[in-house]
């Protein structure tokens, strides 16, 4: 994976670039850049480049910029991020340029994946995760020493360098980072809603939220659950300004003592009280890292398995359209747990090997005993005998992920493939797997609990959204979890999903 943090940069060029075949044009002579994007997004496109002078290879990110605040924000990154260049543990901007319709942005190249890919491809140990919130100190130290505030710490902007062994973790995307005047608070709400501090969302804070943002990281690492869950915005942030979080049950059943006291201490509300930098770097749990134990697959993922197992046929429809269209960090985790699984490096698994490779990983006694009675025979949803990565991370997904109204508004969406807000029976039948039996019997029960006829013609049956998600939700009703992005736009409080 190549990745370019995001953008910004001082003009470069006079080229107009105003037509497509114009762009890049403003950086010839210093790189050759692949016409065919490796990315994009809302903002531009980025793409693999070549430098004519030493032939290294680097990241072109191309950043749309339709109008002149645009073009101001652009100017303000390149400037933060040529201030903090050269660290470590900062992915930096190595040249820039503009012209009449884009800013480009080169930069150095990270091919190691995101953090969680990583650390889920080794089972998130303890270990891990303490060296990956050391690299994060660093960085932060470095930045927060020029008053330089991120703002929108998470997972997604947490890159390795390369896949070497021990490679650096790289912090990216300065698109919201500000610097701060000595005794200056910023007021502006925003970020990402998860990892928001409370002071972020009270609208008076300074370089202290970016600590907290990594707390809440920490704490996802270590237990796989967000502290500040909710089906929206305004729920998670009502939860974030209570403070109150778990640090004991199942999910915290293998962290150390350090590992949670470390956590409690990066989430005080107060951020005169929170660890700062140098504190978390000094910490029993960052100083003592060599110690944390390795521990391979967890109870917790034995009982999502074990829950998929006992569910609804329709849950299981449901949860494997999920898989198939979610690229969340917690399902990229999963998929480096069926990786890891899946020895033959094929895409699918027998449901016997599945069986005892999966005990063979089982971390202790009662894991190995929820995994010896899983009956994986119904997570083969097509029948062919074996399981494949979609199936077995429809199984293992958590229940925050599953009962989650984004997630299942996404599902019922790709389903109405005719796009009339209803689910009929060949749409029903073809997310169940062409069982028509099935389908026509689930639509007959809504029919009755409707108008309390379930009698009528096939073509008359329907399934509305509300009542897709109360079918849904009748299975197993969990309170759930949604993430959401919050962003700037010109100083405007908008909402983006992620």
């Amino acid at each position: 994976m190549f990745c370019c943090g995001a953008g910004g940069g001082d003009a470069g060029g006079g080229s107009d670039g105003g037509a497509e075949g114009e762009k890049f044009k403003v950086l010839e002579g210093r790189w050759t850049v692949e016409k065919e994007a490796i990315g994009e997004g809302g903002f531009g496109t980025v793409h693999l480049c070549k430098s004519l002078k030493n032939s290294k290879q680097r990241a072109c990110k191309a950043m749309r910029l339709p109008t002149q605040l645009d073009r101001e924000d652009f100017r303000h990154e390149v400037a933060i991020l040529k201030a903090i260049k050269q660290h470590r543990n900062i992915c930096h901007v190595v040249d820039n340029a503009e012209d009449a319709r884009y800013g480009y942005l080169v930069m150095q190249s990270c091919t190691g994946g995101e953090l969680f890919d990583r650390i889920a491809a080794r089972k998130c140990t303890e270990k891990d995760a303490a060296m990956a919130v050391l690299d994060v100190l660093s960085a932060l130290d470095f930045i927060h020493r020029q008053r330089i505030v991120h703002r929108d710490l998470k997972p997604e902007n947490l890159l390795y360098k390369d896949k070497a062994p021990g490679a650096p973790l790289k912090l990216i995307d300065f698109g919201l980072a500000i610097r701060l005047n000595a005794g200056e608070k910023a007021t502006e709400v925003c970020g990402t809603t998860s990892y928001m501090a409370p002071e972020v969302l009270q609208g008076s804070y300074g370089v202290e939220c970016d600590v907290w943002s990594l707390g809440v990281i920490a704490y996802f690492m270590l237990s796989g659950t967000l502290p500040f869950p909710g089906k929206n915005d305004d729920e998670k942030e009502a939860r974030i300004l209570a403070g109150e979080y778990p640090t004991e049950g199942r999910h915290w059943a293998h962290v150390s003592k350090d590992g949670i006291n470390f956590v409690r201490q990066m989430l005080v509300a107060n951020p005169k009280k929170r660890l700062s930098n140098k504190a978390a770097m000094k910490h029993g749990w960052i100083t003592h890292r060599a110690q944390h134990a390795n521990e391979p697959l967890g109870e917790n993922v034995a009982e999502s398995l074990k829950r998929y197992a006992d569910a609804h046929r329709f849950e299981k429809a449901v949860r494997h359209q999920m898989a198939t269209s979610l690229t969340g960090s917690e399902l990229h985790r999963l998929r480096n747990v069926f990786e890891k699984l899946d020895v033959e490096g094929t895409g699918s698994i027998s449901i016997k090997e599945l069986q005892l490779t999966l005990q063979a990983h089982g971390q202790d006694d009662k894991t190995k005993e929820l995994l010896s009675k899983l009956d994986l025979s119904s997570f083969d949803l097509d029948g062919d005998g074996s399981i494949d990565w979609q199936e077995f991370v429809a199984g293992a997904m958590e229940d925050h992920e599953v009962y989650n109204e984004d997630n299942l508004d996404k599902v019922f969406q790709k389903a109405d493939t005719n796009g009339d807000g209803t689910l009929c029976h060949r749409e029903v039948t073809a997310m169940l797997g062409e069982d028509h039996e099935f389908s026509r019997e689930l639509l007959e029960q809504i029919t009755a609990k409707r108008s309390g006829d379930a009698t009528g013609n096939l073509s008359d049956l329907h399934m509305t959204l509300p009542e897709f998600k109360a079918m849904f939700k009748s299975t197993n009703p969990k309170s759930t979890q949604t993430r959401g992005r919050r962003h700037r736009d010109h100083q405007k409080k908008t909402n983006e999903k992620v």
